[in-house]
Parts: C-alpha cells; sequence; structure tokens
C-alpha cells in the first residue's frame, strides 16, 4: 500500500476535482460526493485488475500498458467494430430496402450496445488465462 500512496493521492485528488466539477454542474451534494467515490473506486480498481502493469516507482504515473495488454485490447476493438458495422449493414439493408422507413433511435442504441458488448466480452475472455 505504501508504495502506491503517490498514485493514490493523485488520483484522489483528481477525484475530488471531478466531485467539485459534478457539484458546479448542478448536482447536489451527495451526488457529486458518490460520483467522486466511484471514480475513485475505478481508479483502485485499476491497479488491482490486471489490465495494468504497475511501476510503483513511477509514482503517479504508476499504471503502463504492455504488448500484452495492447494485443487484447486491439482485438476486442476489432471484434467490437466488425460486430457494429455487420449490425449497421444489416440495418441499413432492412430499413432502406425491406422496410423503407426512417431508423427508430432505440435500433441504433441497440447496434452500439451489442458493439459494446462484444468488445468487452472479447476483452474479458481473452485476459482469463
Amino acid at each position: 500500500m505504501k508504495e502506491y500512496l503517490p498514485y493514490y493521492l493523485g488520483r484522489a485528488a483528481i477525484s475530488a476535482m471531478f466531485a467539485v466539477l459534478v457539484d458546479i454542474a448542478g448536482a447536489p451534494w451527495w451526488g457529486a460526493g458518490i460520483a467522486g467515490i466511484v471514480i475513485f473506486g475505478l481508479f483502485v480498481w485499476a491497479v488491482h485488475s490486471g489490465r495494468y502493469v504497475v511501476h510503483p516507482e513511477h509514482g503517479v504515473t504508476a499504471l503502463r500498458s504492455d504488448e500484452y495488454t495492447r494485443a487484447i485490447r486491439d482485438r476486442a476493438t476489432r471484434y467490437g467494430f466488425v460486430a457494429v458495422t455487420l449490425a449497421l449493414g444489416v440495418v441499413a439493408i432492412y430499413y432502406g430496402l425491406i422496410a423503407s422507413a426512417a431508423v427508430p433511435v432505440p435500433v441504433v442504441g441497440g447496434i452500439l450496445f451489442l458493439g459494446w458488448a462484444v468488445y468487452y466480452i472479447t476483452d474479458v475472455w481473452s485476459r482469463r488465462a
């Protein structure tokens, strides 16, 4: 814990600044506090998630990505992009040729969710080893 102290202090400052911005944006003070705590929790999770290589000697910038994590991220991004592209093609053919109607907004949202889901499922599946 002591070796990560500069990282945690830096991330606590960033989380506090985020909470202040949320408060300035009009959220209630307790909502801004919860948002700051959630952001800090994500920073703490990042150290222990296995997504990054941790170098405590770098202080505030202790997290790095190595070749392995970049390869996983690139593969997951590629699969997510292909899923979105194929889904957009199917929707364009259906609503352009068959239904001859405007594409509903929930369909576009569903396509974006599909890409997000494919990305994270591929990412988690690739890191399971």
